[in-house]
Order: C-alpha cells, then structure tokens, then sequence
C-alpha cells in the first residue's frame, strides 16, 4: 500500500483508504471464466442469456472484468462496507439501480439480502442522499454530506456511499452498452 497523499481526516484520505482495501490483483476478484469459458460474474449474471452475445467482447478485456468484480466484491464485502451494513448498502444499491432504469440490476441487488428495519434513520440518510445523487445529482451541496455524518456516517462511510452510488451508475451504463451491442450481434 502507498503513502496517503491526502491530509489525514480529509475526505480524499477517507477515499484513499477505501479505495486500498479492495483486491490489489484482479485474479483476487470474483470474476473467473467457467469451463465452457462463459465469464462468471455480476455483470454476465445480470445480462443472463445475452451474457453470450458479448462474451468475446468482454473476454478481450480480462482487466476491466476482473477489476469491475473486485469494486463490486469490495464494495459489498470489503472493510469499508462493515460500517455502515451491508443491508443498507444492498438497499442503496437496489434503490440506485431502480432510479437509474435498471430493473435487472435492482433485481440482482434485491436477492442479495435481507431488508434493513424500517425506521433505520442512516437507511433513510443514505437512500435520500442516493435519489438526489441519482435524480438531480448538481443539486448536491456540503448540507447533503452533513446530512449524511448528522446520522453517524463517518468520513470513511460517507466515501463508501459515494462510491457505491457511482458504481451501480457505471453498472447501469455498462449493461446498457452491452445489451445494445449484444442485441446488434444476435
């Protein structure tokens, strides 16, 4: 691990520090071809039968399926994500993916687990926080992240947030492009 470049208690030093803890080796993510050579991760699952139509596409950039899993693996199961639950992190997820009009993805993310308690107030921070980043993300002022640690979100959490929103975006946009070029190919 390097040097933090940024001062300590920064939310840049929190970004660092979430950002080191995922997988350094893309061979440490979920993502593995299977036997038939199909790739065997969250995205092939989530474009089910048109996983096939893109295959070679994907297969010709192992680096980018590997790390892609690892975010995933890391922002589900990693360190960072202890902290705040990873119920409330699914719930996030399932939320981001139901806004950005990807219902596959809301689905996958949905059968992951369990639903937080109703009534949970930092569930409740981090869904607002996730629809108005989502819905009218220039809107987002230092009161939405004050919002966020008003709950108990740590600097570190509040990052975690970030990034877990702006993951399930960059999975909603990659499905798209490759469900439209899956569909060019059938």
């Amino acid at each position: 691990m390097t040097e933090s470049t940024a001062p300590a208690g920064s939310l840049a030093a929190a970004a660092e520090s979430v950002v080191a803890a995922g997988p350094a080796d893309p061979a440490e993510s979920g993502a593995e071809a299977t036997e038939s050579g199909a790739l065997d991760d969250v995205i092939a699952a989530v474009l089910g039968e048109g996983a096939e139509a893109v295959r070679a596409l994907r297969e010709t950039r192992p680096a980018v399926v590997a790390h892609t899993q690892g975010v995933y693996d890391a922002l589900l199961d990693g360190p960072a994500t202890e902290a705040i639950g990873r119920e409330r992190v699914i719930a996030a997820a399932v939320a981001v993916a139901e806004l950005a009009g990807a219902p596959a993805l809301a689905t996958h993310y949905a059968s992951l687990g369990t639903v937080p308690a109703e009534g949970d107030p930092v569930l409740a921070a981090i869904l607002r926080h996730a629809a108005r980043v989502t819905t009218a993300p220039a809107s987002i002022t230092r009161a939405d992240i004050d919002a966020l640690a008003a709950v108990g979100l740590s600097e570190r959490d509040i990052v975690t947030v970030a990034q877990l929103i702006g993951f399930v975006h960059f999975q909603v946009r990659l499905l798209a492009g490759l469900e439209l070029i899956g569909a060019e190919h059938e």
